[in-house]
């Protein structure tokens, strides 16, 4: 086996992601560098460790059994390394160090990323990786530190903090309103414009519920997008009737941008009684990166967060963990 002084921490986290992303091209985005700087990184560590790691085509590059191995290897010492860099900021009392958190896109870009300045000029020790993302996250896999995550309780093995139930809203412009008038009852939307969002699992339900009843519905669009800020903006401008949860429209909601829709009935999209929390990995107790970075966001939301349209009475003041 060769030098192995020339695997450095950079080479290894270069090959996680070149495994994470399946190409050379979307690293090399990334990282500010050509796509031949990151094959000649590979190469060089396949050359150090006399492996092949990847199998290479003109699609995509998979781990070999061998690369799958030392993919293992290369989380654990990551993670020993970031370990032992908190376990120092934790002995000088100063968060430091990077931190990966990760939420998804909509959460993210209306109510993480404006604060992401501000968290930085307050712990300038850490270096912050923001990852945005629908899909699903294995936080010990994918080596995150804190997972913002909106979903119904269930047992994940993770701990965390609550931060507040999602409510959903059916809403729609108080020119809409005052010109059609307001649907009282989950049948009466056939006679309405509304918006749908369409995901990768197709037009997005929409669930009524009362007390036992539960009506739920595939609404016909008059448009669909799988973006939500579309939807939101044409119902603004009057288009029609969309169904979204509060932490998205609960401030334009309050702003008077578009008008609350009432029935005797609870709304939801898909699935009922989900929550928002931040979840961490391992230990009951987080470290001080993690404990500080959440009692920032818990401090900038608020107690009920700031895009409630109505109090909660739920106490977010005690861990939870997450089952």
């Amino acid at each position: 086996m060769k030098d192995l002084t020339q695997i450095n921490a950079r080479a290894m986290q270069i090959f996680l992601a070149v495994l994470s992303e399946g190409n050379f091209s979307e690293v090399a985005r990334r990282e500010g560098v050509s796509p031949s700087s990151i094959s000649r990184t590979i190469r060089l560590l396949e050359y150090t460790l006399e492996t092949q790691l990847l199998y290479r085509n003109t699609r995509a590059v998979v781990a070999t059994d061998e690369g799958i191995i030392y993919a293992d290897a290369f989380r654990n010492i990551l993670q020993q390394l970031d370990d032992t860099q908190a376990l120092i900021g934790e002995r000088r009392q100063i968060p430091g160090g990077r931190f990966r958190f990760n939420a998804p896109v909509s959460f993210g870009l209306c109510h993480i990323a404006p604060w992401i300045s501000e968290l930085s000029n307050r712990y300038p020790a850490l270096v912050l990786e923001l990852n945005l993302t629908n899909n699903f996250i294995d936080p010990l896999a994918d080596t995150t530190d804190l997972l913002l995550r909106i979903s119904p309780m269930k047992d994940s093995g993770l701990h965390g903090r609550f931060i507040s139930n999602q409510t959903c809203h059916l809403v729609a412009s108080p020119e809409y309103v005052e010109k059609y008038g307001t649907p009282t009852t989950p049948e009466d939307l056939s006679k309405h414009h509304l918006l749908v969002y369409k995901g990768v699992m197709g037009i997005q339900r929409w669930l009524f519920m009362r007390g036992e009843e539960r009506i739920q519905i595939t609404p016909e669009p008059r448009i669909v997008s799988d973006n939500a800020e579309i939807l939101i903006r044409a119902a603004e401008d009057g288009a029609g009737i969309i169904l979204f949860p509060d932490w998205r429209i609960g401030t334009l909601i309050k702003q008077k941008r578009l008008t609350e829709i009432t029935m005797d009935f609870e709304a939801s999209i898909g699935v009922p009684d989900q929550s928002i929390y931040m979840l961490y990995p391992g230990s009951k107790y987080p470290s001080l990166n993690t404990r500080v970075v959440i009692d920032f966001f818990l401090e900038k939301f608020g107690t009920p967060p700031y895009w409630k349209c109505t109090q909660i009475t739920t106490d977010t003041s005690d861990s939870i963990s997450h089952k």
